[in-house]
C-alpha cells in the first residue's frame, strides 16, 4: 500500500490517526492496542464532523484533568521514561520500534533547540498522555493498515504565533523548524492573514519518520481516501489532513524510495584485528550495512575507508560507536535517498529442514546461514547445496507467498 499525505492544512498526530480511521482502520483494534500502555484512564472519542464544508473524521483522546502535583509527573517525562513505557506495553514489535523512533526524533530536535542532550529533554506537551496516544496510535495505524510506501506534499506549517509551555513562539515552532531543517522537508509558503500553528511537533516527527519523498502525488490510481480533521475552524481553509491510498502498485512502480544516513570515516592508524569487533558493534546498534575499502591517505599511507549505512534515527548512536570503538577522530554524515525493491520473507520446507528465503523483485534467495547449515550436515559444497535448495524453492513458490520483510 502506498500512502500519500496531502498536508494542505498541516499535520498533527490526532489528524493522522483520524485520517487512518477514515480509511478503514478498526477503531476497536486501535483502542485495544493502546490500552496495553500503562497510562492513566483515557477515552477515545471518534466523530464525523465538517471543517470548511468538508466532512471527515475527528479524533479526541480524552485524558483526566490533572492538578498541580500531577502535572510534573505526566508532562515532564524524559525520553527514557517514554521509551520504557512503550517497551513494556503489548504493542506489536514493529509498532514499538516506530513509536520509539518518532519520540527519539523529537528528543533530538528539542535537545538541539534547548541546548541539552536528548536524554535530558523534558517533553512538556510532547510527553503528555494525548501525545503518547497520538504517536503510538499513528504507529499502530501504519502497521495495521499494511503501509509499505509513503510520500507527501510539502506540509503547510501555518503562520503567526502560538502560545505553548515556553511562552509565545513564532510558527513554525522551534521543534518543527529543527525537524524540517534536519530532514530537508520542503514547506508550503503561507500568504494572507496569520492562521496559527498547522503542523505540530508530534505531526512533524511522524512525517519525517515515515516520509522521504515530498512533492506532487505520485499515485497512478486512488483506491481510498481518508480525511482527518483538526479541532479548529479556520476561515477560508478546510482544516484537515487528507490521505490518498493506492492499494496495489502498478508494474512500473515496483521500487520504493526512502532516506538513510551515510556515515564515513578514513582510518590509517588502527590494528586490523579491531575491525571485527567494530563491525559487530555497528550491526548490534542498528547499522543497515557496513563496508571497508582500501584507500591511500596522506604521505602515501595505506588506510581504510569505513562506510556505514544507518537509519536516520540511529545515525548519532552509530557515530558514537565508530568514535568509541575505532581510532577515528571524526565521522562525516550525509543524508541519502535510495531506491529499494519491496521484499517479502518466508520459509521453504525441504528434505533437509526449513530454509528461510527472501523475495525481492520476484527473485527468491535462500538465507546464507541456512545454506551453510545444510551444507555442513550433508557434507555438500555450497554450490551443490544452493542448486538442490533452488529446486525445492521452485516447487514451493506458489505455496508460500511470504510476509513483508523487516
Amino acid at each position: 500500500m502506498h500512502m500519500y499525505l496531502d498536508c494542505f492544512s498541516g499535520i498533527a498526530g490526532d489528524m493522522f490517526v483520524a485520517a487512518c480511521l477514515d480509511l478503514g482502520l478498526d477503531q476497536e483494534a486501535l483502542s485495544s492496542a493502546l490500552s496495553t500502555l500503562d497510562l492513566d484512564p483515557w477515552q477515545l472519542e471518534v466523530s464525523r464532523q465538517c471543517r470548511g464544508g468538508m466532512q471527515g473524521t475527528h479524533v479526541l483522546f480524552k485524558v483526566p484533568e490533572m492538578d498541580h502535583d500531577d502535572h510534573d509527573h505526566h508532562h515532564h517525562r524524559h525520553l527514557s521514561d517514554i521509551l520504557s513505557l512503550i517497551a513494556q506495553s503489548r504493542l506489536p514489535e514493529p509498532v514499538k520500534r516506530d513509536a520509539s523512533s518518532i519520540f527519539t526524533l523529537l528528543a533530538e530536535a528539542e535537545g538541539k533547540v534547548h541546548g541539552v542532550a536528548p536524554a535530558r529533554v523534558h517533553f512538556h506537551e510532547v510527553g503528555a498522555l494525548d501525545a503518547i496516544l497520538d504517536i503510538c496510535g499513528a504507529a499502530f495505524a501504519v502497521w495495521r493498515l499494511g503501509v509499505t510506501e509513503f510520500s507527501s506534499s510539502p506540509p503547510a506549517v501555518g503562520s503567526g504565533t502560538v502560545r505553548c509551555a515556553h511562552g509565545l513562539m513564532s510558527v513554525p515552532v522551534p521543534a518543527v523548524a529543527e525537524l524540517f531543517c534536519r530532514h530537508r522537508v520542503p514547506m508550503q509558503p503561507e500568504t494572507g492573514a496569520p492562521v496559527g500553528e498547522l503542523t505540530t511537533p508530534t505531526g512533524a516527527a511522524i512525517l519525517v519518520h515515515y516520509c522521504r519523498r515530498f512533492g506532487p502525488c505520485p499515485l497512478t490510481i486512488v483506491d481510498r481516501i481518508g480525511l482527518g480533521l483538526g479541532t479548529r475552524e479556520i476561515p477560508g481553509r478546510s482544516n484537515g489532513l487528507r490521505i490518498l491510498v493506492q492499494d496495489a502498485a502498478s508494474r512500473g512502480e515496483a521500487m520504493g524510495r526512502d532516506r538513510v544516513t551515510l556515515l564515513t570515516t578514513h582510518i590509517d592508524d588502527m590494528n586490523p584485528e579491531w575491525y571485527g569487533p567494530l563491525w559487530d558493534h555497528l550491526f548490534a546498534a542498528g547499522a543497515l550495512d557496513v563496508t571497508l575499502s582500501p584507500v591511500t591517505m596522506k604521505k602515501g599511507r595505506p588506510g581504510v575507508r569505513l562506510e556505514c549505512m544507518a537509519p536516520v534515527a540511529a545515525a548519532s548512536t552509530l557515530a558514537r560507536v565508530i568514535l568509541h570503538h575505532s581510532t577515528s577522530l571524526g565521522v562525516r554524515v550525509q543524508p541519502c535517498d535510495r531506491w529499494v525493491l519491496p521484499r517479502t520473507a518466508g520459509t521453504v520446507m525441504t528434505p533437509w529442514g526449513a530454509i528461510r528465503v527472501k523475495d525481492a523483485g520476484g527473485v527468491r534467495k535462500p538465507e546464507y546461514d541456512d545454506l551453510c547449515r545444510v551444507a555442513n550436515i550433508m557434507n555438500w559444497s555450497l554450490p551443490e547445496t544452493a542448486a538442490r535448495v533452488a529446486a525445492c524453492m521452485t516447487v514451493s513458490a506458489a505455496e508460500d507467498p511470504g510476509t513483508p520483510a523487516s
